[in-house]
């Protein structure tokens, strides 16, 4: 298994020390400050540069004044340097030195390799159920691995077709419901008659050669009731080049090759008119109102076929206790990450980076999500809402997926593509 790690931290840009495991470093008796209280130190991924990062220094705040006498949390915020290099590298350094906080932030993509390599530890004993049924069931998902839970988060993420409801109404198009998605059938058709000599019928970022690839098409896979790796995340032969991501592969390949969605997409192109939807996630209503003239509107995932379930995107950052969190301190420690987590925490979110809220009481208090458009994405997140794989193999897996899907953009074709990723991520992971 820690061959698996090593392949994966290093697909990953995540550091090689990561494997040593920081359950052989030494945990440190609990620290108190002279008001008897317990000492607690958090590293959080965004700085106050950040309405993200302001929130976090503000729950901070309000955390020692609630537990004043009793625990008290000094925070550290570092910048993430683009794709998450400077907090990662600082975080790996520090599991490999024993530097690591009491409580961390993890993208929730990675608790797998963090737990397999003992830099996190399960949070389960800390919380009722009753506390955990509260969170989007996909949350609790993201966050378990190998039948124990080990984060949880404040916020969350989905993707829907976004649409202009201008050019609908002039197409004769009625928009799918957040309860009857489009199958990929009926998005085509759609596509097929929006698409003009300007105007692309839909963009879905097919350039992208990073996570977003996966992100928005391995729900279509799922939808057909497979994935890209099996059940204990580890093999991808039969899954990541099986029937369902043929399917998908190659739907895609025909919508770029019939000229309804463009391989190589402009900047904003929904946001211009010179697409009629947009395949994209909860950050774009942001984005939108940049541009007020867009008369936007918002549709759920599509599912493969009539046949197919339902399945969207989520998942996002989440706190996570650290391996080497005395422990003494560890109950405080799940203390602070309850109270980053709280249905407050998740409510705040949302005002400070327009994430959907992890947490189904939030929702409640946030009045958007009770309305149309956004009311789309919180019936994804409570009904149709699958984590992508909680693999220690995930990054080479979405790695090799994300080059199929550009292989297949080029010329090669799909089965080909599709066997090569898998051969790629045999010899990444040896788990052949």
């Amino acid at each position: 298994m820690k061959k698996n790690v090593l392949s994966l931290l290093l697909a990953g840009s995540l550091a090689v020390s990561l494997i040593a495991g920081c359950g052989s470093k030494p945990q440190a008796e609990a620290e108190t400050a002279a008001d008897g209280s317990v000492e607690l130190t958090i590293w959080v991924h965004e700085t106050e540069s950040s309405d993200e990062g302001k929130l976090y220094a503000k729950l901070i705040g309000e955390f020692n004044e609630k537990y004043a006498g009793q625990y008290h949390a000094t925070l550290s915020q570092i910048a993430r340097s683009g794709d998450a290099g400077g907090y990662d590298d600082k975080i790996n350094a520090a599991i490999s030195n024993g530097g690591l906080p009491d409580v961390f932030t993890v993208d929730g993509v990675t608790v797998a390799q963090y737990a397999d390599a003992g830099a996190i530890v399960p949070i389960d004993e800390y919380f009722t159920s009753e506390e955990l049924s509260d969170f989007n069931p996909s949350i609790i998902q993201q966050g378990t691995y190998d039948g124990k839970l080990y984060t949880l988060g404040a916020m969350d993420s989905s993707v829907g077709i976004f649409y202009n409801k201008d050019m609908f109404e002039a197409a004769g198009i009625t928009p799918a419901t957040a309860e009857n998605p489009w199958t990929l059938d009926e998005l085509t058709e759609a596509a097929k008659k929006l698409t003009t000599d300007d105007c692309f019928g839909i963009t879905m970022s097919l350039d992208a050669k990073d996570e977003t690839i996966i992100y928005f098409f391995l729900p279509l896979i799922q939808s057909q009731g497979s994935n890209i790796v099996s059940e204990d995340g580890l093999l991808a032969e039969g899954y990541m080049n099986g029937e369902a991501a043929v399917n998908v592969l190659t739907w895609i390949k025909d919508m770029a090759d019939n000229g309804y969605v463009s391989a190589t997409p402009a900047e904003n192109s929904f946001e211009l008119k010179q697409a009629a939807m947009a395949l994209t996630g909860a950050w774009e209503p942001a984005n939108l109102a940049k541009f007020p003239d867009v008369n936007w509107g918002l549709m759920p995932m599509a599912k493969y076929d009539s046949g197919s379930q339902a399945v969207s995107a989520c998942g996002s950052w989440t706190f996570a206790v650290s391996g080497q969190c005395a422990e003494n301190k560890k109950k405080g420690a799940a203390e602070l990450v309850r109270f980053m987590t709280s249905t407050e925490a998740a409510a705040g979110m949302f005002a400070a980076n327009s994430m959907p809220p992890s947490r189904q009481s939030a929702f409640s208090e946030i009045a958007e999500f009770g309305q149309e458009p956004l009311s789309v994405f919180q019936y994804q997140l409570t009904n149709t809402a699958k984590a992508r794989p909680v693999s220690v193999n995930y990054a080479v897996a979405s790695n090799q997926f994300a080059t199929a899907v550009q292989n297949v953009l080029t010329g090669m074709d799909v089965k080909e593509a599709l066997d090569q990723a898998v051969a790629q991520y045999n010899f990444q992971t040896d788990t052949e």
